[in-house]
């Protein structure tokens, strides 16, 4: 059957389709780049298990020493079993919205590209001053971050790399700002951003912003932009707002 015979609602069905395909794959993309950074918090505590239980072996014979190092052992168990949980809610698929702290999400999202941060000298400025607790679908956000982040880095400059990240409650709505100090976006390009397959990138598939404008509207929020490619104020600020309701 060719799409010419297609009705209407048949093809806006296979649409929708498409789109969580899209979605998904997209998911699928950040997940292993979040591994790489869960795999340095895990590191930690694994470590620590196992100076415990080497120093338990030497010091079996003092009780109240075992009981200290078990208790500490405890704690890391603890802090990763924390870690898991966190992780597993992220991308398990969520069958409804539930409460989330946006800080904890865009944290999440900057150790995803920290090895990126690391490698190109790129400066970190963020302000969370207090938790901003939202009812959402917790990965599709996290996908949001990322994509935002992974546009400035590719944007960033050689030198001076500079990303801002804001987060703060106004009123009835959480407020989150992602700033560089990259090229900016050309203008002939501000008024199709959000559209599919436009980009700025020549190995970029234009997907990226047009998946995060939907997730936001379907959360019943706003996503916007201002760019420069003015010398001395180039760069580019997003800012999202999410209603602190249900979603």
């Amino acid at each position: 059957m060719s799409y010419d015979d297609l009705t209407a609602e048949e093809l806006k069905e296979r649409l929708s389709r498409v789109e969580e395909s899209l979605r998904r794959c997209e998911r699928l993309a950040i997940a292993g780049r979040y591994a790489g950074a869960v795999m340095h918090e895990v590191n930690n505590p694994l470590e620590a298990i196992n100076n415990l239980v080497y120093l338990t072996q030497r010091e079996s014979h003092d009780a109240e020493q075992v009981r200290r190092n078990m208790h500490d052992a405890e704690t890391q168990l603890e802090r990763l079993g924390e870690i898991a949980r966190k992780t597993l809610s992220y991308y398990r698929e969520e069958s409804e919205a539930k409460d989330s702290n946006l800080v904890e999400l865009a944290e999440s999202a900057l150790r995803i590209h920290a090895h990126r941060f690391s490698a190109n000298s790129v400066t970190v400025r963020k302000h969370f001053p207090q938790p901003v607790v939202t009812r959402v679908f917790a990965g599709e956000i996290l996908q949001v971050f990322s994509n935002l982040i992974l546009n400035a880095l590719d944007a960033l400059p050689e030198s001076n790399a500079v990303l801002w990240m804001r987060i703060r409650m106004l009123g009835e709505r959480g407020h989150i700002m992602i700033a560089d100090n990259g090229r900016g976006i050309h203008p002939s390009m501000h008024k199709t951003l959000f559209e599919p397959y436009v980009t700025t990138k020549s190995s970029g598939t234009g997907i990226g912003l047009w998946l995060s404008k939907r997730i936001i509207d379907k959360h019943r929020g706003t996503i916007r932009f201002r760019s420069s490619q003015v010398p001395g104020r180039n760069g580019t600020i997003f800012r999202l707002s999410l209603p602190l309701g249900q979603a």
